[in-house]
């Protein structure tokens, strides 16, 4: 089991050590994928730092040992709790109510984050809810308080986006100043402009937009494909790609390929119906997991609700293609200049936030993907040939 205090590092360590010149590239890669314990695993190791001295492989005795905790904290316990270490995903909001069950303060919380629910990072402030979380667990109230001064304070998010976007930082030392839950709840009332709404409202609008840039009739996709080379280009025989487009711009399943820069011929020797899921069954479940695909933007561009994951991905995979594919187009190149992985990353997140949710983090599977592709020199064709190798490297395993 990997120590506290390695963990991320642990992570970390492939960005520099794997390159996508490598022989045995693809192997390594998918070999990072182990390095992401479960959530199963890193509870268990959470139990035993609170006192549980059962047998760990007693899932039974587990169970009551969490619901034990949410009775003595005055709360009702999660249904799903035996289905936590059977590998069923655990909400956001959920791994906020554990924290508190247990009586964790603000740093033991950002630490179980950091340690245990390791894909995401903790508190959110751009978020009225994770706010009221952030101040509670700082100031010894319990989980009954953060739902009273919800309930106390008036609606959020309602200058949302007219102006800057305030950092979870900066809400973060303001809250630090306050120590009366009525002079929190004041600050509340003056400051909700700085709260965006929990919801997809603004996501869903930016995944549009970014959508329009990137697919539209004079997008990002077409302009690409027309100026700057493809992995899918015949360089031998000088043969430019095929790109499909109409009078509205590139349907969304081509668009979709096009961003990942996969062969729709190929595509379909998968076997799969407009799907990618056998490249993706080989990276780890939480990658795995609502990934971006066709019915998912389908879906969110005529409005339809989709799952909070889904969205995200959706959103870190947009903002990643625009930020990249602008710089190409002005640049004339795909090659990235000193600065610019941060710069990427900073944007990424920025977007993230405006929208509420979580900044990008290390420990997330799907996350270090992007991660490791800023970090080459050329990072929108890296990224594009992960998928490529592993759809090459897939179908070979099928033959």
């Amino acid at each position: 089991m990997i120590h506290k205090s390695t963990y991320t590092d642990t992570i970390r360590k492939p960005l520099d050590t794997i390159s996508w010149e490598d022989d045995n590239f693809i192997e390594e890669l998918l070999e990072v994928a182990q390095l992401f314990r479960p959530f199963s695993e890193a509870m268990d190791e959470f139990l035993t730092e609170q006192g549980f001295a059962g047998d760990i492989k007693d899932t039974d005795a587990k169970v009551a040992f969490i619901r034990a905790a949410f009775a003595k904290a005055n709360m009702d316990s999660p249904r799903e709790v035996r289905e936590w270490f059977a590998g069923q995903p655990v909400k956001r909001d959920t791994v906020f109510q554990i924290c508190f069950a247990f009586g964790l303060d603000g740093g033991e919380t950002d630490e179980f984050f950091r340690r245990i629910y390791t894909r995401e990072r903790s508190f959110n402030c751009h978020l009225l809810q994770e706010a009221i979380y952030y101040f509670c667990m700082n100031n010894g109230l319990t989980w009954a308080d953060a739902l009273d001064i919800q309930s106390r304070a008036p609606l959020a998010g309602r200058n949302a986006g007219s102006g800057d976007v305030v950092y979870t930082g900066s809400i973060i030392a303001e809250l630090n100043g306050l120590e009366s839950r009525e002079e929190f709840i004041a600050w509340l009332k003056e400051n909700m402009d700085k709260f965006v709404p929990y919801g997809n409202v603004t996501a869903y609008e930016t995944i549009r937009r970014l959508w329009q840039q990137a697919a539209g009739p004079d997008g990002l996709l077409i302009r690409e494909h027309q100026r700057l080379s493809s992995l899918l280009d015949d360089e031998a025989m000088g043969k430019k790609s095929t790109f499909r487009t109409g009078s509205s711009g590139a349907k969304p399943y081509d668009a979709y390929l096009a961003i990942l820069q996969l062969d729709k011929k190929a595509v379909r020797m998968l076997g799969t119906d407009r799907s990618i899921k056998p490249i993706l069954e080989r990276l780890h479940d939480d990658a795995q997991d609502s990934f971006p695909d066709r019915q998912g933007i389908d879906r969110i561009l005529r409005g339809e609700h989709v799952s909070y994951e889904r969205v995200r991905k959706w959103l870190v995979l947009l903002t990643f293609y625009t930020h990249w594919a602008r710089k190409a187009l002005a640049g004339g190149s795909y090659e990235a200049l000193s600065g610019d992985a941060d710069r990427c990353i900073t944007e990424m997140n920025r977007y993230l936030m405006d929208c509420g949710y979580p900044e990008l983090y290390i420990g997330n599977p799907y996350d270090w993907i992007f991660f490791y592709a800023v970090k080459d020199r050329e990072p929108l064709r890296t990224f594009r040939y992960i998928w490529n190798e592993l759809l090459t490297d897939t179908l070979e395993k099928h033959r």
